[in-house]
């Protein structure tokens, strides 16, 4: 009787207990779908798609430190003055001068029934050396810009839409020579709204709309480029019109591969008077000559002449030469010495600097 009752019971429990198995099955949850980035090679290299959406998107910029470096004149309308952050100084006293930047780039294209679609933002701040001289004596002068020697600002933030373009965005007159002494005229961001047309062919015409003046004014200038790129170089030509002042300039330039490693450009600028847009004198001739002598080193060397300054009819020139050495990928550097002279100054007077970039 006790071996039967036992027998039945162990059944009775291993029964409840299979039961409960059928009843409560373990379940091992799915893991989440993951999303990855995913290239997008319509624009080039560096974007890549916003999870999630057709937009495509690509960061860049660079980190910058530069020495710049000056013998100083006493001619307070030097014609370079100093190069430090793309500014200029023209004080009396030589020396050093150093800027550290950071510089960050954020470009977003889509694709719509109009064309691309696009948005660019460049963000960028500055330290310069020196400390702002508000509140100190007056024999104490280190460099400082209006006042402050460091800030972050926007550069350029722009909309376009096929060939439309609005926003703060460097002007379309924008062209120089590739030496650190020339002069091309105004090439910083202006508020602007214009069209870009590129038949084909290596053609392009811009047109645009900029706002230089601080008021409510409803006279724009109006700046025009035309364009044409091929194998063997390039060719601009430029023409824009001041509405404040009421003068009007004009700008030619050329970039000729002489050979795979030797290319020579050329500019020519003139102004009807004192704009915007002019160098600072009525015209000006120059040319440089840059040579590639491997994928990392390249040495250029040129000169621009100035005519009949605007106010004084002063005539000036200047030299310069460059060398651009790329140490390892993204990582380069650049060393310029310039030389000034002319009826502007009581002597010629020598600058320089030496920049390190890494891009990213």
């Amino acid at each position: 009787m006790k071996l039967k009752s036992l027998l039945i019971g162990s059944a009775a429990l291993m029964a409840a207990a299979t039961g409960a198995k059928a009843a409560d099955p373990i379940v091992i949850p799915e893991p989440e779908a993951m999303e990855y980035v995913r290239i997008c090679d319509v624009y080039g290299a560096g974007f890549f798609y916003i999870p999630g959406t057709e937009t495509c998107l690509k960061i860049g910029g660079y980190v910058r430190y530069q020495m710049d470096w000056s013998e100083g004149d006493d001619d307070s309308g030097a014609l370079l003055g100093g190069t430090i952050g793309g500014g200029t100084f023209s004080d009396d006293s030589g020396g050093w001068r150093k800027l550290a930047r950071a510089n960050v780039t954020i470009d977003a294209r889509s694709e719509t029934e109009y064309g691309t679609l696009g948005g660019f933002i460049e963000l960028r701040a500055d330290a310069y050396s020196g400390v702002s001289r508000l509140g100190l004596p007056a024999d104490y002068a280190p460099f400082s810009l209006n006042g402050l020697t460091r800030g972050a600002y926007l550069n350029q933030a722009y909309i376009t839409l096929g060939g439309f373009f609005i926003g703060y965005k460097t002007t379309v007159w924008d062209q120089g020579l590739s030496g650190e002494y020339d002069k091309g005229g105004f090439d910083s961001a202006v508020h602007s709204v214009g069209y870009t047309f590129v038949p084909g062919n290596g053609v392009s015409v811009s047109l645009a709309l900029e706002e230089h003046d601080y008021n409510y004014d409803y006279t724009p200038n109006v700046v025009a480029k035309v364009g044409l790129s091929q194998g063997w170089g390039s060719l601009a030509g430029f023409v824009a019109y001041d509405a404040t002042a009421e003068e009007w300039a004009a700008k030619a330039f050329a970039s000729v591969k002489a050979t795979q490693q030797l290319t020579l450009e050329l500019l020519a600028t003139y102004a009807s008077d004192a704009n915007v847009y002019s160098v600072g004198y009525d015209y000006s001739l120059g040319g440089h000559l840059k040579y590639a002598a491997s994928p990392k080193l390249s040495i250029g060397f040129g000169g621009q002449y100035f005519g009949d300054k605007h106010g004084s009819s002063a005539d000036d020139w200047a030299l310069g030469g460059v060398i651009d050495y790329a140490l390892v990928p993204n990582l380069n550097t650049k060393l310029a010495i310039n030389y000034v002279d002319g009826d502007s100054y009581a002597d010629g007077s020598f600058s320089g600097f030496l920049r390190i970039d890494r891009s990213f």
